[in-house]
């Protein structure tokens, strides 16, 4: 059998190509100035956070996003904040360090019209530390570490719901707990269902 020929696309409206082209590099970044930015008292003893957690992960947002260094993103920040005219301050990398580690990260997500149908799945990703960078400049035995990610995915949106990291050894069953209590109470709920023999 003959391969058949694969069609040719030919560009017509060059204009509108480039301008297609351009807004791939275009970037928006929007602050709500409604967004609680400062931390709400805890009602516990000691001393209170200044920021909130949203606060927190917008700017590790960017730190990944851009690829930067916490100061480098401390500075990023501050410049953001400057540019759209809100007088902010912004958590020092102190701060951005210590808050990373124990952050509640919150999914943004739209929502489905229906019932949520949760698809569960997982996949393995590989951790690099220093001892695969000793391996490759000295040599020596290869020992690789594996993580596992767990993943809640909305079947409507198709959006990220919920997220779990295991170890390796874990699967999916055993996580479900975990993953259903970064759900809503309201979309947990069972709905009836109605079993009609006619």
């Amino acid at each position: 059998m003959s391969r058949p020929t694969p069609p040719i696309y030919r560009t017509r409206n060059w204009p509108a190509y480039n301008e297609a082209l351009k807004r791939r590099g275009s970037l928006t970044i929007w602050f709500d100035p409604e967004m609680s930015w400062d931390a709400s008292p805890t009602g516990r003893r000691g001393r209170q956070q200044t920021y909130s957690d949203a606060a927190i992960q917008m700017c590790l947002l960017m730190k990944v996003i851009f690829g930067m260094a916490l100061r480098q993103t401390t500075g990023f920040v501050e410049s953001l904040l400057q540019l759209v005219g809100l007088d902010w301050t912004v958590p020092d990398f102190s701060t951005l360090s210590r808050r990373q580690k124990t952050l509640a990260v919150n999914i943004p997500y739209r929502g489905s019209k229906g019932p949520l149908h949760l698809l569960i799945d997982s996949t393995g990703i590989k951790v690099e530390g220093e001892g695969e960078w000793h391996t490759r400049k000295h040599g020596g035995p290869k020992r690789r570490v594996w993580r596992k990610i767990h993943l809640g995915i909305d079947e409507e949106t198709l959006e990220v719901r919920a997220v779990e990291i295991t170890g390796s050894h874990i699967g999916d069953a055993p996580v479900l707990p975990d993953l259903l209590k970064q759900i809503p109470a309201h979309e947990r709920r069972p709905r009836p269902i109605s079993n009609t023999i006619s």
